[in-house]
C-alpha cells in the first residue's frame, strides 16, 4: 500500500472510530428530552427552599457536612437503597456523569436508606461506583421529605434546592447540564451563598416543608379509573422501590401506571396479568 493511500486509510479509520464512539453515547432524542422534561416537573413545591444542613459519614470514613461545601459546588444528593431496582439501573449513568464533571465544582453524594454499611459497601463495589456514599439512619430522609427511591436533589451554589425528582434518571446530561451551567455563571458572578449566611438560613429551615395532603397522592379520579383500575392500584406495589401501593405513591412510575390503566384496553387479562405487565413496563423507573 503506497503512502497516500495509507494516510487516507488512517484518516478514515479515525473518523469511523469517532462516529462509533459518538454512537455509544448519542445526544438525547427529542422524545427523551420531552419525557425527561415532563419528569422534572416533580417536587416543584420544594424548589427555591434553603436545603437543610446535615452531616453524614461516608463508607470511606470521611465526614461530609453540607454547610462546608454549599456555595462552593453544585451538590447532588441521590437517595437510594440496595434493594431498589430503579436505583441500581441509574447508578452507572450517575457514576459516568460524576467522573466526567467532578473537576467542574460538581459533587455527587449517595445516601442509602437505613441499611447495614457492609451491604452498602458491597453494592458500591459491585457496581464500581466512584462517588462518595453514606448510610442515613432516617433523619436525612425525613429532612428531605423522601418518600420513595431513587430520589435526586440538586442544591445550587445559592444554597437552595434547584431540582427535586423521584424516579431513575436515564440521561444525566438532560437532568444536570443546564443546572451545572447556571451555577457556573452564578459562581463567576460572585452570586453564591456564604457559609455563615447559609448556616443562619438553614437553622430556620431544618426540614423541607411537608407536601399538602392533596399533593401527596394522585387521586384515582384524576385518571378516571374504572373499578378494575381502582382495584389494581390498591393492590399493586409501586415499582419505584418504595413501600407504598401505586394508589398512594407520587412518583412518575405510579402516574404512568394510573394513566395506562385509565387509557388502555387490557381486554380479558386478569388483574395479576395486568400488574405483571405494568410492573415489567415501568419497573426501570425510566423518565
Amino acid at each position: 500500500m503506497n503512502k497516500p493511500i495509507l494516510n487516507i486509510s488512517i484518516v478514515l479509520t479515525g473518523i469511523l472510530l469517532g462516529v462509533f464512539h459518538y454512537q455509544l453515547k448519542p445526544s438525547p432524542s427529542d422524545k427523551e428530552v420531552r419525557e425527561e422534561a415532563q419528569g422534572l416537573s416533580g417536587g416543584v413545591e420544594w424548589r427555591g427552599q434553603i436545603a437543610p444542613d446535615f452531616e453524614l459519614k461516608t463508607t470511606k470514613g470521611d465526614r461530609f457536612r453540607l454547610s462546608d461545601n454549599v456555595g462552593k459546588k453544585i451538590i447532588v444528593l441521590n437517595f437510594f437503597a440496595t434493594w431498589c431496582g430503579p436505583c441500581r439501573a441509574e447508578m452507572p449513568e450517575l457514576n459516568r456523569y460524576f467522573n466526567e464533571h467532578k473537576s467542574e465544582s460538581f459533587l455527587l453524594l449517595g445516601i442509602d436508606a437505613e441499611e447495614k454499611e457492609d451491604r452498602v459497601e458491597a453494592f458500591l463495589d459491585e457496581l464500581k461506583l466512584d462517588f462518595p456514599a453514606g448510610v442515613d439512619d432516617g433523619p436525612l430522609r425525613r429532612q428531605y421529605g423522601v418518600e420513595s427511591f431513587p430520589t435526586t436533589v440538586v442544591i445550587g451554589v445559592d444554597g437552595k434546592v434547584q431540582f427535586y425528582e423521584t424516579g431513575a434518571l436515564v440521561n444525566a446530561e438532560v437532568a444536570f447540564d443546564n443546572l451545572l451551567q447556571k451555577n457556573r455563571e452564578l459562581m463567576q458572578a460572585g452570586k453564591v451563598i456564604l457559609p455563615d449566611d447559609y448556616r443562619l438560613q438553614a437553622q430556620k429551615q431544618s426540614a423541607l416543608p411537608l407536601r399538602q395532603p392533596q399533593q401527596n397522592r394522585i387521586a384515582e379520579e384524576e385518571f378516571k379509573l374504572d373499578e378494575r383500575g381502582k382495584r389494581i392500584v390498591a393492590r399493586m406495589d409501586c415499582p419505584c422501590g418504595c413501600d407504598d401501593k401505586v394508589v398512594k405513591c407520587v412518583c412518575n412510575n405510579s402516574k404512568k401506571i394510573k394513566k395506562a390503566l385509565a387509557s388502555e384496553d387490557f381486554k380479558e387479562q386478569s388483574d395479576d396479568q395486568i400488574m405483571k405487565s405494568l410492573n415489567k413496563r415501568f419497573c426501570s423507573g425510566a423518565m
